[in-house]
């Protein structure tokens, strides 16, 4: 799935299937015990008045440690938890949608626009995918959620602070690299920088051999095809090197190459 398709997800979670003995042996049970109808259901009554009490305890815990931190369940504390039921919990999101529209607060808003202006800082120095003002529209529709969630008439701080969280989780998902490194050119799980340096040497050397700095779009394709390029679609790779200044658009199917060294000396001929 290309970047730009990517984009208009509000958030991105990549699940990989590593294997994990007692992961897999929790899944597997759940598994036999759907089939199989073993797990006894336990009284709805029970069961709110375990989901009322913890709901509490997250309210009055709201600023202590992150996201993760609140909602991850104690083992000895939270041994009796158990979930809402299925159908309840679906009038609660109906009623939530239907009647709660939070407003944003200003300490709010100025704790997405900082972490927006941030990605806006950091992507300008990489590579691929640009975070664009689609970024900060999910942010805010995310922050709307989370104060939904809680039936909150006015999206909070901690709101605010909770969806920044989700999002540098989803961002760490969709683009860090094997190695750990963010990079804004990853796309669908696959990281097309190694690629990208390889074209971009290759376009160089074609630059100084043939003493020009604009190629045609069918002059890179039959590049990509010489040296085997390996990327998903290489008008989307493309319309990434162009968006990041590597490669600027001088016409319908024509490209300049701004970094090679050729294109530099005629500039500084000019």
């Amino acid at each position: 799935m290309n970047g730009a398709l990517l984009s208009r997800f509000d958030l991105v979670f990549i699940l990989l299937d590593k294997p994990d003995e007692v992961l897999d042996k929790r899944l597997s049970e759940h598994i036999m015990s759907l089939h199989a109808k073993s797990v006894e259901e336990p009284p709805v009554a029970k069961r709110l008045c375990t989901a009322s009490l913890d709901v509490r305890e997250i309210d009055m815990n709201t600023k202590q440690g992150s996201l993760v931190a609140r909602l991850r369940l104690d083992p000895k504390k939270d041994s009796g938890f158990v979930p809402l039921p299925a159908p309840l919990l679906r009038k609660y999101i109906a009623y939530a949608r239907t009647y709660i529209f939070p407003r944003m607060t200003k300490p709010a808003a100025e704790i997405l626009q900082k972490f927006y202006l941030k990605l806006r800082d950091h992507n300008m120095s990489g590579d691929g995918t640009p975070i664009t003002a689609r970024q900060l529209e999910s942010l805010v529709r995310l922050a709307g959620a989370r104060a939904r969630v809680d039936l909150r008439e006015e999206i909070t701080e901690q709101d605010a602070l909770d969806v920044v969280e989700i999002m540098k989780e989803s961002l760490y998902d969709k683009y860090v690299d094997e190695h750990g490194f963010v990079d804004f050119g990853r796309s669908g799980g696959m990281s097309q920088q190694k690629e990208a340096k390889r074209f971009l040497s290759a376009l160089h050397k074609q630059s100084e051999l043939q003493q020009k700095d604009c190629f045609s779009i069918s002059e890179i394709y039959s590049l990509a095809d010489r040296i085997a390029l390996r990327v998903p679609d290489i008008d989307t790779f493309v319309d990434n090197l162009n968006s990041v200044g590597y490669l600027l658009k001088k016409g319908p199917k024509t490209y300049q190459v701004l970094s090679s060294s050729y294109s530099q000396t005629s500039r500084s001929r000019g």
